[in-house]
C-alpha cells in the first residue's frame, strides 16, 4: 500500500507517484508554481479544461461576487442569474430554438444527453466510434472507445462501434454497420467533434455530411460531444460550427466554466424540447444550475465576445498553427494534426516522456509515439513562442532505438 490517503487517477497506484505526480504550491496565469519554486507551463490547459488560466481576474471575481449573493440554489429555484446565463448560452450555440439542461461534469452531460435520447426515440442503441473518450460515468463509458471501457462491465450491448473517419471517410461502412444493426434501434451516435488525448483526430467536411444525412434519414439523434474541443479551443466556439452541424444535442464541459468550477450544460434541440412539453423529464440532479458554476460560465461567455481576449487568442492560434507546419518537415515527425489551440504530433519512434518535458518546464500529453499539447487562451505571444521552441529542442533530442 502506498503512504498517499488518495487515489491518483487513470493509474497505476504504486508508480503513480514516480510516473506522472507533480507537488504544486500554487498556479498562476499560463503556470504551476512548484514547491522548490520552479514554474512550468501549463500546455495542456491542465486536462484540457483552463482555457482561461490560473488566475483570471473576470472569472474569480465573478465567483467572489455570486458567494456573497447566493452561493447555493435549489435545482428548482429561478433566479436572475439563471435566466440570463441560459439565454446567452443558447446564443452561443447559435442552434435556433433550445434549451439547456446544466450538469456538473463531461461524464453528467453525455449521461442525460444518452438518456433524452433513448428516452425519445425509444431506441435503445448508440453508435460510437471505435476510438474515442466520453466520460468516466457507466454510461459515458459504454460509448468510450479506449482502455477505460474493459474493466467496468458496462452495457456494451447497447453501443456499436463505427470505424475512424480515416479508414472510412466516406461513412460508407459506419452507415452499413448501422443498417446491419437495425437503423430503427439506434437511438443516436454521439462523437467527439474534434478528439484530445486519443489523437486530435480532425474528421473531414465529406464525413460529416455523411453522419448528418444518416441521422435525418434515419430519425437518429446526432449527439455532438464537445466537452474537450468547445469553448474556443479549436477556433471557433464550438468545433460542430466550423462544419456546419446540426445536432441535436450538444455536451460541454471543461472550458465552460473555464475549470473554475465543476460544471457543464447540454444544448437540447426543438425535438427534445417539444418532446418534454408533454412528457415527465425523468433527469435531475442536487447541484443542477449550481449558482457558481453560472457565475463563472456569464464570466466565460463575456471573455469570448471581448475583442482584445480575442485578439490575442487569433495571435496564438496563428503562431500556434504555423510552428505546427514547420514541425511537419522535422525529423521524426510523421503528421500533426492541428485546429485552433490543439494539436497532436506523431514521431516515429518513442515520444519524450511526461517526466521530460515536465523537468524541462512543460506539462503536456505523451503516449507512445504521440505528443499532445492544447495551451491556455490567456499565454502572450512570447510566452508561448518560449513554450514552443523548448518543445520542439524536445523532439529534436529523441532517439531511435
Amino acid at each position: 500500500m502506498t503512504n498517499r490517503p488518495f487515489y491518483f487517477t487513470w493509474n497505476h497506484q504504486p508508480t503513480a507517484d514516480a510516473a506522472d505526480a507533480f507537488p504544486v504550491q500554487h498556479a498562476e496565469h499560463d503556470e504551476f508554481v512548484l514547491q522548490d519554486g520552479r514554474r512550468v507551463y501549463d500546455f495542456l490547459s491542465t486536462s484540457f479544461q483552463t482555457s482561461f488560466g490560473h488566475s483570471h481576474p473576470v472569472i474569480k471575481a465573478a465567483i467572489q461576487k455570486q458567494l456573497d449573493v447566493m452561493p447555493i440554489a435549489s435545482p428548482k429555484s429561478t433566479f436572475p442569474l439563471k435566466q440570463r446565463v441560459s439565454e446567452k448560452l443558447l446564443q452561443l450555440f447559435d442552434l435556433g430554438p433550445g434549451k439547456i439542461f446544466f450538469t456538473l461534469s463531461g461524464s453528467e452531460s453525455v449521461e442525460n444527453a444518452l438518456k433524452m435520447a433513448r428516452q425519445i426515440t425509444g431506441r435503445t442503441k448508440i453508435a460510437a466510434r471505435q476510438k474515442s473518450y466520453h466520460g468516466a460515468s457507466l454510461g459515458a463509458l459504454s460509448v468510450t472507445g479506449d482502455w477505460r471501457n474493459p474493466p467496468h462491465f458496462t452495457i456494451d450491448d447497447h453501443t456499436i462501434r463505427i470505424p475512424e473517419p480515416a479508414d472510412d471517410p466516406s461513412f460508407e461502412q459506419g452507415r452499413n454497420i448501422i443498417e446491419s444493426a437495425g437503423s430503427d434501434s439506434v437511438a443516436a451516435i454521439i462523437l467527439e467533434t474534434i478528439s484530445g488525448a486519443n489523437g486530435v483526430a480532425i474528421p473531414s467536411q465529406q464525413w460529416y455530411d455523411a453522419v448528418q444525412s444518416t441521422c435525418c434519414e434515419r430519425g437518429i439523434m446526432l449527439i455532438m460531444d464537445e466537452v474537450l474541443c468547445g469553448f474556443g479551443r479549436t477556433g471557433p466556439v464550438f468545433a460542430y460550427q466550423y462544419y456546419e452541424l446540426k445536432p441535436d444535442l450538444v455536451c460541454t464541459s471543461k472550458g465552460v466554466t473555464g475549470g473554475y468550477v465543476p460544471f457543464g450544460a447540454v444544448w437540447t434541440g426543438e425535438r427534445i424540447v417539444d418532446y418534454y412539453d408533454t412528457e415527465k423529464l425523468a433527469c435531475g440532479l442536487t447541484n443542477y444550475a449550481h449558482p457558481l458554476g453560472l457565475a463563472a460560465l456569464d464570466a466565460v461567455i463575456d471573455l469570448l465576445r471581448d475583442s482584445a481576449f480575442l485578439d490575442n487568442k487569433l495571435a496564438l492560434e496563428q503562431l500556434f498553427a504555423t510552428t505546427m507546419q514547420e514541425l511537419t518537415s522535422s525529423p521524426h515527425v510523421i503528421d500533426v494534426r492541428c485546429r485552433g489551440l490543439l494539436a497532436a504530433i506523431d514521431l516515429d519512434c518513442a515520444a519524450p516522456t511526461w517526466s521530460d518535458c515536465f523537468e524541462k518546464g512543460l506539462h503536456l500529453y505523451s503516449k507512445s509515439n504521440m505528443i499532445v499539447v492544447a495551451p491556455p487562451f490567456v499565454s502572450t505571444v512570447d510566452r508561448l513562442k518560449e513554450a514552443l521552441d523548448i518543445l520542439k529542442q524536445q523532439i529534436a533530442g529523441v532517439t531511435v532505438a
